[in-house]
Parts: structure tokens; sequence; C-alpha cells
């Protein structure tokens, strides 16, 4: 973490090694969902026409 004296104070965060280390996996989810996203939607819908 990094504070730039500014008006309003910054701060600026950023990963350690090991939130770095998830990267690989939390991209893998995300492509994941963006390949699968029309079926997610398709379900989603049908679930909210049984309601």
């Amino acid at each position: 973490m990094s504070v730039t004296p500014a008006v309003p104070v910054r701060v600026d965060y950023e990963l350690t090694p090991l939130g770095r280390s998830l990267l690989p996996l939390v991209g893998a989810i995300r492509e994941w969902a963006e390949a699968n996203m029309p079926e997610v939607e398709a379900a989603r819908d049908r679930y909210d026409a049984l309601s």
C-alpha cells in the first residue's frame, strides 16, 4: 500500500505475492463464465419462468 499526498487522499493497494498466486484461478473462472454465459442466462430464464 502506498499513500500519495493529494486532496482527496489517494491510497493505492496491490496484491501480495500470495494474492497474485490466485490470478490464474480467477482468470480460469472468468473464462468459464464467459464461455457458459448463454447457458447460465437460459437457466436463469427457465427458473424465473417458474415464479
